[in-house]
This record gives structure tokens, sequence and C-alpha cells, in this order.
């Protein structure tokens, strides 16, 4: 059985919207193949292109929005950013700098597990900064994290030892553990159980080694906070690249400013 022989040439062809094209035309028995245009087929890919960067932009966006509702981050916080927060001293100048700079590198935190301690007077904007920190790590980086306090944390936990939990202590712990960055707020507010103290210090341990950045915020001064938290802990918190930053000015919230 002899083969089929196909014929290729190139003729001119046209499209009614881009006009004459140079076409290319396969001749096999008695058919003729013309090839599309080329301005036709670019224009379609390109529209592939962009119907599919809309669909990716929008699944990000979506998740995003998961994150955020799943964060903790309170709604007074929800928009925080660094260009919000207007800082009154050149210390509060320094501080605001060093957490936009965390929250801007946060890939290499999260590398390294390098955390932060903001403590120091109520008022000074330790939570407007954690929060804008973890606002950049959802929206910039698509990573989810958790913003609660030492209370909250030990309530999840121990709601586990009801009959009628609908989850483990374990998976309540690994919540806090997981999460690429967790915010751990009002710490020493209020003299804790030892249980809540040891669940708060396990925790820290634990996403210190698994290299997972933590945020405390603390009204306490940082000599005082090693005794709540202890010093192991306060300790880990400099690891990585870490840092304690002190928040002793004036309440915003009392003079006025913002």
């Amino acid at each position: 059985m002899s083969g089929i022989n196909a014929e290729t040439a190139t003729e001119t062809a046209r499209c009614e919207k881009h006009g004459e094209y140079d076409a290319t035309v396969v001749s096999l028995m008695d058919r003729r193949i013309v090839g599309n245009c080329p301005y036709c087929a670019q224009e379609r890919q390109e529209r592939e292109e962009a119907e599919e960067r809309a669909n990716k932009q929008s699944r990000r966006q979506a998740r995003i929005r998961d994150i955020q509702r799943a964060s903790g981050i309170p709604q007074r916080f929800a928009e925080a950013s660094f260009d919000g927060y207007r800082p009154p001293t050149k210390q509060a100048q320094a501080n605001h700098a060093m957490c936009r700079a965390y929250a801007q590198r946060f890939s290499e935190r999260h590398a390294s597990g390098a955390s932060l301690v903001l403590c120091g007077k109520p008022g000074t904007g330790k939570t407007h900064l954690a929060c804008a920190i973890g606002n950049h790590v959802i929206s910039a980086l698509v990573l989810p994290v958790i913003y609660t306090s030492v209370t909250k944390l030990a309530r999840s936990v121990k709601a586990t030892y009801s009959r009628d939990a609908d989850q483990t202590e374990e998976q309540a712990i690994r919540q806090y553990v997981e999460p690429a960055l967790l915010v751990i707020d009002e710490v020493g507010a209020q003299r804790g159980s030892e249980t809540e103290l040891l669940l708060a210090q396990e925790i820290i341990d634990e996403r210190y080694q698994q290299l997972r950045p933590t945020i405390i915020i603390s009204n306490l001064p940082e000599r005082e906070l090693a005794g709540f938290i202890g010093e192991r802990a306060l300790d880990r918190m400099y690891e990585g690249g870490g840092a304690v930053l002190a928040f002793d000015w004036d309440s915003y919230r009392r003079s006025g400013s913002a």
C-alpha cells in the first residue's frame, strides 16, 4: 500500500478582521487545509492568559479573605497599616521602622523563625504595629496569621477537656503552632494561672522548635515579662534575628495623638 503524500505551500489568505495574511496551506488528496489567521490566534491566546490571570487573582483574593476572617485580628485593627501609625518620638520612629522592615522581610523571618516582643506602656501603638505586620503577611504573602491573647489561647485549649468537645487538646494547640505568624496580645495583663502560663510557654517553645515566628505584646517592661513567660521563652524571642522593642513613651490616647 503506497503512502499518502501531503503537499504544503504558503498562500495569501484573508481574515475578515485583520485582512490579508500568509497562510500555510496543506493539500491532502482532495482536501485543502488553510491555516488560521495568526493575529486572531495571538488575540485568543492573550485573552485566555488574561482570563487565567483574573481567575488566579480572584482565587488569591478569596484566600486572603478566608485567612483574614480566621485570623482573629480585632475589627479595630482589621485595616491597621504602617502608614496609619504616626510615631510621636524618635524611639517610636525606630520601632515603627523595625516593624515595617520585619513585615517586608517576613519571608526571611519565617525561614529563620525570628520573633518580636513589643512591650511597654499601654496606648503606645503596640497592637496597631503587630496587626499591621499581620495584615501585611496576609495580604502580601497570603500566609496564615493568628491573633489571640493568653486568656483566649488557654480558654480554647481548656474547652477540649469537655466531654462534648469537637476537637482534642492536641488539635487545639496545633491551631496556634501551625500558622506562619502567631500574635499573642495582653501578655501579663493579669496574673495568669499556672495552666495558662504553661500552655503559652509550650506553644512558644513548639513554634521556636519549628522555626515559626511569634509576636508577643505586653504592657509589662522586659524585666517583668521574663517573670511571666519565663526566661527561656523570652531568650528564644531573640534568636534568628528576633528583637525586643520597648514602647516607653506616653500613651497616644492620653496625649491625643493618633
